[in-house]
């Protein structure tokens, strides 16, 4: 039996908060490669922003009328983690327990992406995205764990290569529901109109 496919209708709903998440995490990682002298606050701000935005576009990507119902309550309590999670990065006051709040951030948002995809990516096609998000997600995390003796710039750096790795899939997978949606008036447009006799 053939999964079922992403429909138009759903490409739609998911299409600005994937692109946008994928959007977020490139500019994250951009950051931590191209400011090399960044201090503790600088990654304490940059952290604090990207958990918070990527929190809110995951919120806006599960809330979407087509979503299943019971996978909200799992994917929206990891986004809401993350959000706070952000919010706390800001008053942390050491490089280490920003690097274990975004570990926690990650995992808790990973696992919620890969219990998505493992029990309701036939009810809602869009979720087998979450495997690959859910995945890198908990790794970075587990990386995470063992980054208390990284200076901020060790730390910017190891949270920007996870960060590359979720920019690249998900602007793919960005781009993809753009392309499904595009198919929505193809089928249309090929039909050639019947003719009255």
């Amino acid at each position: 039996m053939p999964a079922p496919k992403t429909t138009p209708a759903q490409a739609k709903e998911v299409f600005r908060p994937v692109f946008l998440r994928g959007l977020t995490a490139l500019a994250y990682a951009l950051l931590s490669i191209f400011w090399i002298g960044a201090d503790d606050k600088a990654l304490a701000y940059s952290t604090a922003g990207f958990l918070v935005v990527t929190g809110v576009f995951m919120w806006q990507y599960v809330v979407v009328d087509s979503a299943p119902e019971k996978s909200r309550g799992a994917y929206a309590a990891g986004a809401g983690l993350m959000l706070l999670a952000g919010i706390a990065t800001i008053f942390v006051t050491s490089v280490a327990w920003i690097g274990y709040i975004a570990a926690f951030a990650f995992l808790v948002t990973g696992l919620a992406e890969l219990y998505v995809f493992a029990k309701l990516r036939a009810a809602f096609p869009p979720f087998r995205n979450q495997l690959v998000t859910g995945a890198v997600g908990v790794i970075l995390a587990i990386a995470l764990c063992f980054s208390g003796g990284m200076d901020a710039h060790a730390l910017f750096g190891l949270i920007g290569g996870g960060t590359i790795v979720l920019a690249v899939f998900e602007l793919i997978a960005g781009f993809g529901h753009r392309h499904e949606m595009k198919a929505e008036a193809a089928p249309a447009a090929d039909t050639p109109e019947q003719e009255n006799n």
